[in-house]
């Protein structure tokens, strides 16, 4: 607000001066030229009156000679003071107009409306740094969850493009560079309800100053970063990132899983898909030789853990710098016919289109298709806008950044014993991994899960609270049924994990005893979420499900049945 009462009155001060001496000057005349009441008496304005006549004579408003008919004397000097009254205030108006038009006042005025946003912001929000298409994606993504956002965004016409979007005008959002403290301090990084920073610009070093800002003024904030260099990756870790994705190495690292276990590969894409959106099928790529198309960020990834996996493939690059350590290589770019067959396309079980441009990867893909159309074809998006043409195309699997930056963000800010809960399902054999698919099938219908987190502590747990002070033990399967129907029927459900303090227990069994303190991780339909909330919180009604006998209502007569039954 300084800033801006600053501003305006530097802008101001020249035609607010002249204003005053241009009225000033005008009343005092008016005041001191003789004038004529009705009966012919010399009569003088008043302060009053002569205020009152210069104000509308000055803004051309026009209500005439007050209190009685001017003299020529009056006449003549109005004459010589409407010009001067009239140009300063076009001269005032042209100024403030001006001022209001200026960059450099709006910024302020838009700086000075965001902060006083985030000031009154009592929800819990993450600060989203840099919001282009993997910004927007996570910010729908932590509306979706019921989590608020401030929103940091260097280019001025994007964050007036997002603020037009109905759930971005619901948050507040800067435009400035994320990486200046003052933009974070701003954006509300002191504030008790700011629950951490995600920074997906796409500048590796901006996000690193980021992490690094945010770690100082704050370590126990939690930090989320998008680094595709594992230089500023390390250094993010020194200073503690608490999460750290390259989306090209997340995707290499899957695409190994999805050749070596496709199963375990499927139960990790469900399980950080976009709630409500329809579940993939198991993919089943083929086991034989591949063809990766450039050697850049992407495909060099892909490429190193082809190696590491023992997996056969050819890559083709342009750059000849490139292909020394492949002694499997072809030189070229990939878009034409005789390099794909050079590189043994015809007999290839797939094709990595990776190069960083869209126009060749669509190239590749379309030409090794003519060539030998069972491939199993996976491509490589860069620009949002081509994602109509890439769709059109078919491709197996696609690679696109802002998608993969964005599910795995989200996945670990709403739901934080997944991470582990999907390292650990790695360790599974295949045979455990596709009984959990299984049962995962059966409550999803076809549609991504929701992932909730139930932290059964002595406030929002009631009822688990009166069970255990009637020494009664609630299981597992009596939490994920539904007690509201007479007849036992599952919820729509699975828990993934559970917490005790230091221990976890992963995929718990239906007779698993739950107690006050617990962590459940569940993945299902929203309608179980609030049923496990409302049985939770209805002591009378859980305490009857869990003894089979319909107990009383109210604290009295739990309390008179308690004494009876520790009588018996």
């Amino acid at each position: 607000m300084n800033d801006i009462l600053w501003l305006t009155m530097r802008r101001i001060r020249l035609p607010l001066i002249l204003l005053l001496l241009a009225f000033g000057i005008s009343m005092f005349g008016i005041m001191l030229i003789p004038g004529q009441d009705a009966n012919g008496n010399t009569y003088y304005l008043n302060f009053l009156e002569a205020a009152y006549f210069v104000a509308f004579m000055s803004t051309t408003i026009g209500f005439g000679e007050i209190p009685y008919a001017f003299t020529n004397a009056q006449r003549l000097f109005v004459f010589s003071v409407i010009y001067l009254n009239v140009g300063i205030w076009l001269y005032a108006a042209g100024t403030i107009l001006g001022l209001f038009l200026d960059e450099g006042f709006r910024a302020v005025l838009f700086r000075t409306r965001f902060i006083r946003r985030v000031k009154w912001l009592g929800e819990p929000f993450y600060i989203v740094c840099g919001v282009g298409d993997t910004g927007e994606q996570i910010v729908r993504g932590l509306y979706s969850r019921n989590l608020a956002a401030t929103m940091i965004e260097i280019k001025p016409h994007r964050a007036q493009q997002l603020q037009l979007k109905p759930i971005f005008g619901r948050f507040p959002i800067l435009a400035a560079d994320a990486g200046e403290m003052d933009a974070l301090n701003d954006a509300g990084l002191d504030k008790n309800n700011c629950l951490g920073v995600i920074a997906t610009t796409n500048d590796n070093n901006i996000n690193l100053k980021i992490a690094i800002s945010s770690k100082l003024i704050k370590p126990s904030l939690k930090v989320l970063a998008r680094c595709e260099s594992k230089v500023v990756a390390d250094n993010m870790h020194s200073f503690g990132t608490d999460y750290i994705i390259d989306p090209y190495a997340t995707f290499a690292e899957r695409l190994e899983l999805a050749i070596t276990s496709p199963i375990k590969y499927l139960v990790q894409d469900w399980l950080v898909a976009v709630p409500g959106t329809k579940l993939r099928s198991e993919l089943n790529p083929p086991i034989g030789p591949w063809v990766i198309c450039g050697l850049g960020r992407f495909g060099s990834k892909i490429a190193k853990r082809f190696k590491q996996a023992g997996i056969d493939f050819v890559v083709i690059d342009v750059r000849a710098d490139l292909l020394g350590d492949y002694p499997n290589s072809v030189h070229g770019r990939g878009t034409e016919a005789h390099t794909l067959k050079a590189a043994g396309i015809q007999t290839a079980a797939g094709i990595i289109a990776g190069t960083g441009s869209d126009v060749d990867n669509l190239s590749i893909i379309m030409t090794a298709r003519d060539l030998n159309s069972e491939l199993f074809v996976i491509g490589r998006q860069e620009q949002s806008n081509n994602e109509l043409l890439f769709d059109t195309l078919e491709a197996d699997l696609l690679a696109r950044r802002s998608h993969i930056v964005a599910r795995w963000i989200l996945a670990q800010v709403t739901t934080p014993l997944l991470k582990p809960f999907l390292r650990e399902l790695l360790k599974l054999d295949d045979a455990k991994v596709k009984h959990l698919q299984r049962r995962l099938a059966t409550v999803l219908k076809g549609y991504a899960p929701n992932l909730w987190l139930v932290d059964i502590s002595e406030q929002d747990a009631e009822g688990l609270r009166i069970c255990q002070s009637f020494g009664i033990d609630v299981t597992l399967a009596q939490l994920s049924n539904n007690i509201r129907m007479d007849a036992s029927k599952p919820l729509a459900c699975v828990c993934l994990v559970v917490e005790r303090g230091a221990q976890r227990i992963f995929l718990p069994k239906d007779s698993f005893e739950l107690k006050t303190g617990d962590k459940l991780l569940f993945a299902g339909r929203s309608s179980a979420r609030r049923e496990i909330y409302w049985t939770l919180s209805d002591p009378n009604r859980l305490l009857s499900y869990a003894t089979g006998v319909g107990m009383p209502r109210g604290a009295i007569w739990r309390r008179w049945y308690k004494q009876r039954h520790r009588k018996a």
